[in-house]
Order: structure tokens, then C-alpha cells, then sequence
């Protein structure tokens, strides 16, 4: 294996553990060989001696071997500023509801009370905060090394990881939502607009939740820039129906984790045909495909530790949400 040696340094000062974070670019592969490099920080950008420039936007490094299709799809939430939330309702209330910059608003309001709904004020309404009993789960788990997330969002398990980790790595493709996440590991409150109804928002403030230990980068939860084999506990929660491909995610987390650490992944199964095409898709029991696949399907061997249903919810406005229930399974590898 070929690393190398770089630091990344995000702008609120956490290390990128430079043994991990690698340059997806020039990643090669021959037989039992990969070559990897690290990458070096250069004002805003982190560049590989192969050429590749990654930018950093609010301290978000966005690692993939090709963005166009993120900054055509998700622009909106890379170069968006973070405004007053009361200003930001005040843009979005004419509409329409599915301009970017409305979703955007909807989204964050989503994903920021499931995630941080026990730490907000004002508190929301019903089913406030989603993550509860995933992040009980989560909590509940044994010291490792190093742990990673694969589409952490607004970064609630991330945190919960870092209780039992010495680093976690946080990866996932909405900038926007690793912005607040990001400030909020600083120690820095953040302010967001949470949907009453239709285009009505009101302001609700999540304590900060000062971390040393995490880093968060924009990347691909199907071709992540990590080393592999690396971390401990390997970690994809509500993702799996979220991806082209169910079965690669799950390759991809099996390469990720190391020798004796363990996989932990959840899904609801709510498959889309715009996301994940039909042939892909696990069959009339995805709960008892998932064990299957986890335990004989992928490169090594699993030994299932816990098996749950758990419920799963997202407050959409102040007299809606949705609940789902999601499978969790926790394995260890051999």
C-alpha cells in the first residue's frame, strides 16, 4: 500500500486522520495491492500530487474522484448562505414549494429535528426527535478505534459515535447538512427554520455540541476516500434504499471495516423507483435478505450480534410526520 503522508485541517481546527482520508482520483488496485495518496491542504483546496483539486466549502472538504454530478444536482446546498431564519422563510414563502432553495429549507427542517430534536429549542412538536432509538443503540456500544458513517446527514450518530471512538468520520452529500453539523462540533449554536406548515417556518436554535474527535467530508457513501480496512465499527443508518445500489453499499462497508470490527446498518426498505431500480432491490423479506447478505454474501464472514425493528420517524410540519420502521442489524466480522 502506497500512502502518501498528508494532514488535512478542516477550519474549525479537527485533524483529517491523514492515514485515512485519501484522494479518490488515483486510487488503483492490482491483485492484493492499492496505492493510495493523501491529500495536502492548500488554502481552500486539498490537492493530490496526481492533480486532483478538492475544494473546502465552510470547512467541508468535498473528496470525490468526480463532483460534476454533486454541483450540478446539489448546488444550491454548497453555495447557499446560511441567513437569518426568519429571512430565509421570508424568501421561500411565495414559493414554489419545489424550487431548490424552498427544499432546501424542508430538508434541513427534516433531517435537523430527527437528528437534534432533544437538543433544540424551542422543542418541537410530536415525534420531534426521530433518532431517539438509534442513537440509544448507538450509545450503548463498546469502546473502538476508529468508526465512520456513510451518509451521517445532520450528524446526530456521528456524535454519538465519537462517545466511543477515538476519531469518526462523517461522509455524506448534503452540503448543507454537514455545514450545521460542522458548526455545531465547533461549539457554535445553530439557528435553523423549522416548518410550521406549507412555507411557514419558525426559528429554533440546537445547543452546540463541541467534538474534537470527528471529521466531516462531502463524499460518496458508494465510493468513499478511506483507506481500507481501517475502521473498527462501520456504520450506514437509513441509507441502503437511499443508494443505485443496496448490494455495493454493502461491499463497500465490508471493505471499510476491519479485521474483527463490525458493521452496523438499518433500513426501512422504502424503495424508489427514481433511487434504486427493481433488479436491486432485496425481495418480499428485506429484513431476512440484509442477515443473509451481512452473514454469507460479502467478502468475509459476519456473526450477527443484535437484530431490531425500530421505529424511525420525521416530523414534517407541526401537524404531520412520518414514522417508519427500520431494520437494525449489528454484526462482527471474522
Amino acid at each position: 500500500m502506497l500512502c502518501n503522508a498528508g494532514r488535512l485541517v478542516n477550519r474549525y481546527d479537527s485533524p483529517v486522520i491523514a492515514d485515512l482520508v485519501v484522494c479518490p482520483a488515483c486510487r488503483t488496485r492490482e491483485g492484493d495491492r492499492i496505492e493510495l495518496r493523501t491529500l495536502d491542504r492548500e488554502d481552500d483546496w486539498l490537492v493530490c500530487e496526481c492533480g486532483q483539486r478538492c475544494p473546502i466549502v465552510d470547512g467541508i472538504p468535498i473528496v470525490m474522484a468526480d463532483p460534476a454530478r454533486l454541483y450540478r444536482d446539489e448546488i444550491t446546498t454548497i453555495v447557499e448562505r446560511e441567513l437569518d431564519p426568519a429571512i430565509a422563510a421570508a424568501l421561500v414563502a411565495h414559493g414554489p414549494d419545489d424550487a431548490p432553495y424552498p427544499r432546501l429549507l424542508e430538508h434541513l427542517s427534516l433531517y435537523l429535528d430527527a437528528h437534534w430534536g432533544d437538543r433544540a429549542e424551542p422543542p418541537p412538536e410530536h415525534e420531534g426527535f426521530g433518532a431517539r432509538s438509534l442513537v440509544e443503540r448507538i450509545a450503548a456500544l463498546p469502546a473502538v478505534d476508529h468508526a465512520v458513517e456513510l451518509g451521517c446527514s445532520a450528524g446526530r450518530i456521528v456524535a454519538t459515535l465519537a462517545r466511543s471512538a477515538a476519531h469518526v468520520v462523517g461522509i455524506d452529500l448534503h452540503v448543507g447538512a454537514l455545514r450545521r453539523a460542522r458548526r455545531l462540533f465547533a461549539g457554535e449554536p445553530v439557528r435553523y427554520a423549522r416548518r410550521m406548515t406549507g412555507r411557514h417556518y419558525a426559528t429554533a436554535t440546537i445547543a452546540a455540541q463541541p467534538l474534537a474527535n470527528v471529521t466531516l467530508v462531502a463524499g460518496d457513501a458508494l465510493d468513499p476516500p478511506l483507506v481500507p480496512l481501517s475502521f473498527g465499527r462501520v456504520v450506514a443508518l437509513n441509507v441502503l434504499d437511499s443508494v443505485t445500489s443496496p448490494h455495493q453499499l454493502l461491499a463497500v462497508l465490508d471493505g471499510l471495516c476491519a479485521p474483527g470490527g463490525e458493521l452496523i446498518v438499518a433500513s426501512p426498505f422504502t424503495w424508489q423507483s427514481g433511487v434504486v431500480a427493481d433488479h436491486h432491490r432485496f425481495g418480499p423479506a428485506p429484513a431476512d435478505e440484509l442477515a443473509r447478505i451481512v452473514e454469507t454474501g460479502l467478502g468475509a464472514r459476519y456473526q450477527l450480534v443484535e437484530r431490531a425493528d425500530l421505529p424511525w420517524s420525521l416530523r414534517r410540519d407541526a401537524r404531520s410526520a412520518m414514522t417508519y420502521e427500520v431494520h437494525y442489524i449489528r454484526a462482527r466480522k471474522a
